[in-house]
């Protein structure tokens, strides 16, 4: 017993250290106090118990309301609020009169021809787009008229559908274009590609490190993007919802005979159907306080180890029917691969950790257990519980609380996925089918479901997620022969048909060229010519309005014409490459196998140093390290992560490089050139930005580029930086960004006086302030 006693007196005197619990009483007091003082708050706030008479009155508003409407998600009464913008556009078509009186008179005949009305003036192109736009009639139906539409009227419409608007219009049907499954190499081939070889400008090069960590928590937890990202609607601004949603659509009309005066219990009913629903105080996408990063100690090894928790709530009908659903994650061997260290480095960048120490990323990777824990959680700093971990760019600055849109990760993954040569774009809906074919037959179908929060009695795997390419050799098996179950797993994914040779973008000059015109365009612009009257300016002209819709359709059909012309030339690219690699192979190009050079992937060339050493780490990371090598690997990575969030790429960047390229080729050395003795000259050139000079995110070319003339820099400058200069002015913020300004400390009173300023001492002419 004696090393028991000694061990607690040892344990004591740990609590009681500098450092221990001991010291922290002070703090636990006021947090208990305060603590106590907000639960008296929210008691004194709870509403007053009704009296008798006001549940008199109650009961009676309850009688003669008789309906209520059911509980909806926000979206779906966004969806209702855009079928009733359609109804009106019908009512107003059709000539039948408002649209209240209309639905309310509304049977079988009005909603086959509504439906068949859409269908004609609208795209739809599936039979499940077409019969979504009449499940939000019956959700408009039901809360317009207080009741649901009757069941046998709904199979006649359903059986009108399918035999007469289906087959008029040519949809298509359900799955009839495949449900392509994603896979792990599809996984690895848009990280490295997104790390290593894109060359579009994001807002900043952490936006990079942000969609690593998305697309990896897509593909190892079949997660919709709205658990990660914010994809919840806005309301309307055009009424609508407040007609349908707002006080106005609850209120109660008084019953046949009913002359009673109102009282101050007549709107008691309405007052409670119109209370709010309280939130959660933050966004609907992932935040820190879903996040448990812990330093565990492993039962097998005896090390400590860092391992994650992550609980995903914000899933499909979440609203109504909460599944908060936990996923845990460790350390993968394969950095590339490992979403610990995109949190860890993207905490580090916030400064989210309560613990002082945890500055860097070195101090968090070497967190140990101190005896007797086995587990040590890594708590978050007091308010950042509720910040998204995964955050949208304002400009070329980070948002300090909106969370990621869910439009940029889908547009940012389709183009990344076809600059990579995948034949279609990735969606998130591949990584989700991705993730429940391999926890299928691996763990219990419960644990599948759980993991893909289906309803097991509906058995949703099996209707649509379930790979639709048999993942087994049945040749083989029926013949009594081995299978070739990895050429099966290869065949069964996405990514067969990939080709890094293919981008999103891959046109010939030759066609561009010699494509003919489109004459709808050409109709346009000739009539656009003739009310312009040779005139290039066209402000107060008489037909100005008619010549800018002219110039908006214009743009629209020229945009849409050359996104069709970019898909079908990828189309035909790939149906027809196969045949054009046989011809090659039996023409005589190839005489012998030695003769034939194979497709080597290009090398590295990026121009941030950290992103470049980060890519080479990631990428050609060697297959045995121990421990410790690894380590150091882990925390090299996830510095070289948290500093890719203060560096920037703009579009300057090309140019810059043709520049050096022209250079090259006329011989002229660009190498171990120095920007000179003063590399930022305080008398700068007129087409040069005063603002870029001193962004310490851009490399020295970029913010000494110099624009073709002083309307483009200027352009560039109200469009990439008025914004942010104006609300400075608002916060009497305003200075100087040239580094010589910087180091004297230059302050200046208002944005003209910026403008004097810059024009004074580094010679360069902004525009006015324009009114708007």
């Amino acid at each position: 017993m004696a090393p028991v006693r000694g061990n607690r007196g040892k344990n004591k005197a740990a609590l009681t250290a500098p450092h221990g619990y001991g010291t922290h009483h002070v703090e636990f007091i006021q947090r208990f106090t305060q603590q106590e003082a907000r639960d008296r708050t929210v008691k004194r706030n709870r509403p007053q118990p009704l009296t008798a008479q006001q549940r008199a009155a109650l009961r009676t508003q309850v009688t003669r309301k008789r309906f209520f409407k059911p509980r909806r998600a926000k979206a779906t009464e966004i969806n209702t609020t855009g079928i009733l913008r359609k109804w009106k556009r019908y009512c107003d078509f059709c000539e039948l009169g408002a649209w209240e009186d209309v639905i309310k008179k509304a049977g079988v005949s009005t909603a086959t021809d509504f439906i068949d009305w859409i269908c004609d003036n609208y795209n739809i192109k599936s039979e499940g787009s077409s019969w979504e736009y009449f499940r939000q009639y019956q959700q408009l139906y039901t809360d317009t008229n207080g009741k649901y539409m009757d069941r046998n009227e709904s199979r006649a419409i359903k059986n009108f559908h399918d035999t007469v608007t289906a087959v008029r219009f040519g949809l298509r049907k359900p799955n009839i274009n495949g449900k392509p499954v994603a896979s792990v190499d599809t996984l690895l081939c848009l990280l490295i590609y997104n790390i290593a070889y894109d060359t579009a400008v994001v807002p900043n090069e952490g936006h990079r490190v942000q969609l690593a960590g998305c697309y990896i928590f897509l593909a190892t937890t079949g997660v919709r993007p709205a658990e990660i990202v914010h994809n919840d609607p806005s309301k309307p601004k055009d009424g609508t919802w407040e007609e349908l949603y707002g006080r106005k659509a609850i209120r109660q009309e008084p019953e046949d005979g009913d002359d009673e005066a109102p009282d101050e219990h007549s709107t008691l009913l309405e007052d409670l159907l119109c209370q709010e629903t309280l939130g959660r105080g933050r966004s609907k996408a992932l935040c820190y306080e879903d996040i448990l990063l812990m330093v565990v100690r492993h039962p097998e090894t005896g090390k400590d180890v860092h391992a994650m928790a992550v609980k995903f709530i914000h899933h499909k009908g979440a609203d109504n029917k909460p599944k908060p659903t936990i996923f845990f994650f460790t350390m993968a061997r394969r950095v590339i691969l490992c979403p610990i260290m995109v949190v860890i480095s993207q905490a580090v960048r916030d400064n989210a950790f309560e613990a002082r120490n945890l500055t860097s990323v070195a101090r968090v990777l070497q967190t140990k257990n101190l005896a007797p824990a086995k587990c040590t959680p890594i708590r978050w700093k007091d308010g950042m519980d509720k910040i998204p971990l995964f955050r949208r760019y304002e400009g070329a600055l980070l948002s300090p609380n909106k969370p990621l849109p869910y439009h940029t990760l889908r547009d940012d993954m389709g183009r990344q996925s076809l600059d990579a040569g995948e034949e279609t774009a990735v969606t998130p809906k591949n990584w989700r089918r991705m993730v429940a074919n391999a926890v299928n037959g691996s763990a219990p179908d419960a644990v599948r479901d759980q993991a893909m929060r289906h309803d097991p009695k509906w058995a949703t795997f099996n209707a649509a997620y379930i790979n639709e390419m048999l993942e087994y050799h049945v040749q083989n098996a029926a013949t009594d022969v081995p299978t070739e179950d990895g050429l099966i797993k290869f065949w069964s994914h996405m990514g067969l048909m990939s080709d890094p040779r293919a981008s999103s973008d891959m046109v010939p000059d030759e066609v561009w060229q010699e494509m003919p015109p489109d004459p709808e365009i050409e109709d346009l612009e000739r009539r656009r010519a003739e009310l312009k009257g040779g005139q290039f300016r066209i402000r107060g002209h008489d037909n100005e309005k008619e010549i800018r819709d002219l110039g908006r359709q214009i743009r629209n059909k020229e945009g849409k014409r050359r996104k069709d012309v970019k898909t079908g030339y990828r189309r035909y690219y790939f149906k027809n490459r196969p045949t054009w690699d046989i011809e090659r192979q039996f023409s005589g190009e190839a005489e012998d196998e030695e003769a034939e050079v194979e497709y080597v992937a290009p090398a590295i060339e990026l121009h941030i140093p950290e992103r470049a050493e980060l890519a080479e780490i990631l990428v050609n990371q060697p297959e045995c390290l121990d421990d410790e090598k690894l380590l150091r690997l882990r925390i090299r990575s996830a510095e070289l992560m948290t500093a890719l969030n203060y560096k920037r790429e703009t579009a300057k960047r090309r140019p810059i490089r043709r520049r050096i390229l022209q250079r090259v080729q006329a011989g002229i050395s660009v190498t171990g050139e120095s920007p000179g003795p003063d590399p930022f000259p305080l008398l700068m050139g007129k087409t040069q930005c005063p603002r870029c000079i001193g962004d310490e995110r851009q490399s020295h070319e970029e913010r000494m580029f110099p624009y073709c003339r002083p309307a483009v820099m200027n352009d560039h400058f109200d469009r990439e930086h008025l914004k942010e200069m104006e609300e400075m002015e608002r916060d009497n913020l305003i200075f100087c960004d040239h580094p010589k300004c910087q180091e004297d400390g230059v302050k200046l009173k208002h944005l003209d006086h910026f403008r004097n300023h810059v024009q004074d001492v580094h010679g360069i002419t902004l525009r006015p302030k324009r009114s708007r």
